[in-house]
């Protein structure tokens, strides 16, 4: 150890003193970045006031109908946007501000121009909130948000949630969360078995006594209803389907309140002062 630190310090007294830059070359360096920083402020004006590089052409692709100027106003792009100031991001976050707008996507293209990528929501189920004195149909997608109303969903082939209360108009909110794992099953169920989904004509929300809720099931073709936990399956719905089609031929069928298939096991809940099991 002791000879290492003698060592070290022998080099460091024989070490040569260090030699001066002349005064020319420190004249020459400062002379060079004073060049280089009014190069880099020179490009930067023209970066910010150059005709050259605003933004001029702006392609507009989506799969829904929207005028250009609405996705623009949207989008909050006026005309000679500086091509490096905008910010693709930021136009995206507020393109999808609009609940309808499922995915955006925007793409600078040097040296003037922009694309426009926009996709909507699809409809997988209708709810029902009311407005004044009346109730309006509300379009939800497979994520459970409410996108869309108006009286123009009324053509809509879509099962119906009801039971639920709203607070004003829903659009841009989301349905209850307790919900999400359902949705994701009728979003499997068209896609896996579409002619059963199309026989879903209303989905009932009841809240349980304890947390949680059931769904009182309609289906287009018997009027009597299902009661099911909150999760559904083709498997099920295919034995809901064969239950409902034999109990419609017997003669019992007008004394039936309702099919509880919670439990595993088919239970009829008769309408009071009738009998079943």
């Amino acid at each position: 150890m002791s000879e290492a630190a003698s060592f070290r310090r022998n080099r460091s007294t024989a070490s040569p003193a260090p030699r001066r830059m002349p005064a020319g070359g420190n004249r020459w360096r400062v002379l060079w970045g004073l060049a280089v920083t009014g190069a880099l402020l020179l490009g930067g004006l023209l970066v910010v006031q150059g005709s050259w590089l605003k933004i001029t052409r702006i392609h507009v692709h989506a799969d829904f109908d929207m005028s250009r100027e609405e996705v623009l106003h949207q989008a909050g792009i006026t005309g000679g946007m500086n091509y490096f100031l905008l910010r693709p991001a930021e136009v995206v976050a507020r393109l999808k501000r609009n609940p309808l707008i499922r995915e955006a996507r925007a793409e600078k293209i040097f040296p003037n121009a922009l694309r426009l990528d926009l996709v909507r929501r699809r409809p997988l189920v209708l709810t029902i909130f009311s407005r004044g004195d009346r109730d309006v149909l509300a379009a939800v997608d497979r994520e459970g948000v409410i996108f869309d109303a108006g009286q123009h969903l009324g053509g809509a082939n879509l099962p119906v949630f009801s039971g639920i209360t709203f607070q004003g108009v829903p659009v841009g909110s989301r349905m209850p969360r307790m919900l999400e794992q359902l949705l994701e099953d009728l979003h499997r169920l068209r896609l896996e078995e579409p002619k059963l989904f199309e026989r879903i004509s209303e989905l009932r929300v009841v809240p349980r006594n304890n947390g949680g809720v059931d769904i009182l099931l309609f289906t287009a073709d018997y009027r009597i209803p299902v009661r099911i936990g909150d999760r559904i399956s083709p498997e099920l719905c295919r034995w809901i389907l064969v239950v409902l089609d034999i109990l419609s031929q017997q003669e019992t069928a007008d004394q039936v309140a309702e099919v509880d298939f919670r439990s595993g096991e088919v239970v009829y809940r008769m309408k009071e002062g009738a009998r079943g099991r």
